[in-house]
C-alpha cells in the first residue's frame, strides 16, 4: 500500500512538473537536459526514470553522471542513440511513447485496423483529424489511437526506433520517401506484401505499393517503432 501511494504521490509530482514545461515552451518536444544542468527539466526526468525504475538515487534536479548513466540504459532499452543526454527524441520517448514500451502483435493488428478505416480521407497539408490529413498527421493520428503518441513531422518520425531493412519490413513499421525535399518528407505505415498505407496528395489516405515506379525511386528507409 505505502509503495502505490508512493507511486502515485510520484507519478503527480512528474506530471505537474511536465504539464508546467510544456506551457513555458511554444514546443513541448524541444526539452534538452545533460550532465551538469539544474532545474525542473532535470527534476522531471529523473521523476520519470525512477517510475520507470531505473536506477536514480533520488529525484535532485542536478543532473550528475547516475542520472547519465540512467538515461543512457533507457536509451539503449527504447533503442534510442546512447549518448546520456536527453535530447527532444529521448524527451519524447520517455515522457510519452516510453509510457509501458509493451506492444506487441495484437497493437499491430489494431493500429492497422484502424488505418484502414480511414481510406479515403482526403488529403490536406497540415491535416492531422480525420477532416482530412497530411502524411506524417496521419501516422501520429493513428499511433495515438494505440497510446503511442508521435512527433508531429515525418523527418523527426524518422529519428524514431531502429532502422529497418526494406527486406526485413514487417506490418506496422514507419515506411519513409524522399518526395518534395531532401531528406524525409514523406511517409506511412507498411501493412504487409510490400504495400503502405498513408495520406497521398493525389489519392488522400490509400494503400500503395513500394515497387510502384514513384515510390520505388523515393524510398528512404523504414523505422521499427515495437
Amino acid at each position: 500500500m505505502i509503495q502505490i501511494i508512493r507511486r502515485n504521490i510520484v507519478g503527480l509530482l512528474l506530471w505537474g512538473l511536465v504539464a508546467t514545461l510544456i506551457f513555458q515552451s511554444p514546443v513541448a518536444q524541444a526539452a534538452t537536459a545533460r550532465e551538469g544542468d539544474q532545474g525542473d527539466r532535470v527534476l522531471a526526468v529523473q521523476l520519470r526514470l525512477i517510475d520507470l525504475g531505473y536506477n536514480v538515487p533520488k529525484a535532485s534536479g542536478e543532473f550528475d553522471a547516475r542520472t547519465a548513466r540512467a538515461v543512457m540504459t533507457y536509451q539503449k532499452q527504447a533503442r534510442l542513440n546512447q549518448t546520456g543526454v536527453v535530447d527532444e527524441i529521448t524527451w519524447h520517448f520517455l515522457m510519452d511513447y516510453g509510457k509501458s514500451g509493451n506492444y506487441g502483435k495484437k497493437d499491430v493488428t489494431r493500429l492497422l485496423n484502424i488505418a484502414m478505416r480511414f481510406g479515403g480521407v482526403p488529403y490536406v497539408w497540415g491535416g492531422e483529424t480525420p477532416a482530412g490529413f497530411d502524411c506524417s498527421g496521419f501516422v501520429q493520428y493513428v499511433f495515438r489511437q494505440i497510446g503511442i503518441n508521435l512527433p508531429r513531422t515525418a523527418d523527426v518520425q524518422y529519428e524514431l526506433g531502429r532502422k529497418v531493412l526494406q527486406s526485413e519490413l514487417q506490418p506496422g513499421d514507419l515506411v519513409f520517401f524522399e518526395t518534395y525535399e531532401p531528406g524525409a518528407s514523406h511517409n506511412g505505415i507498411y501493412v504487409g506484401d510490400g504495400n503502405f498505407i498513408g495520406a497521398n496528395s493525389g489519392t488522400g489516405v490509400a494503400v500503395a505499393s513500394l515497387a510502384s515506379p514513384y515510390w520505388s525511386t523515393r524510398y528512404l528507409g523504414a523505422r521499427r517503432l515495437f
